[in-house]
């Protein structure tokens, strides 16, 4: 038999888990792939960010629509099946984003800050694009992100599926 004690810290335990669980569906309710990411700019600082992976060709064309709101150190990775020119729109978007255009080796070539929401003007890569990184509207500002810096993690390991 478990002492009263241990049972109360098994259940505390497990509830705060439960409450994890639950905090991290809330939060990917669309069901797609949840991975990690490193920015890493100029002056080696990492920064790390939890990502939804769209990649498929369905996935890309949702992507962020119609969400209310994207938690800091979140965003979602768009990956392509071979770098290429990329064009991105915010329709149907409700919230403002920042979009980090990058290149198959990492590098980010172009970032458009602030992409207005509902906006259907065409936002380029500005070149060879393998990802895409959505972030919450004012974060590449805030996080001082720039064309040069390095993205890693297991997110850009998927491929896409189309």
């Amino acid at each position: 038999m478990w002492p009263k004690r241990r049972l109360a810290s098994l259940a505390s335990a497990l509830g705060a888990l439960l409450l994890f669980v639950l905090a991290t569906t809330a939060a990917f309710a669309d069901g797609l792939p949840v991975s990690t990411l490193k920015i890493i700019g100029p002056g080696g600082k990492a920064l790390d960010f939890k990502v939804e992976v769209a990649a498929t060709a369905k996935t890309r064309a949702t992507g962020l629509m119609n969400r209310s709101s994207l938690a800091a150190g979140t965003g979602m990775i768009f990956i392509f099946p071979q770098p290429r020119d990329v064009m991105m729109w915010m329709k149907d978007t409700l919230i403002p984003l920042d979009m980090l255009f990058i290149d198959a080796g990492g590098k980010v070539i172009n970032i458009a800050e602030n992409a207005k929401p509902m906006d259907e003007t065409i936002i380029p890569s500005r070149g060879l694009t393998a990802y895409v990184l959505e972030l919450s509207g004012g974060e590449a500002a805030r996080l001082h992100l720039s064309a040069g810096d390095t993205v890693t993690g297991p997110a850009l390991d998927f491929k896409a599926r189309d």
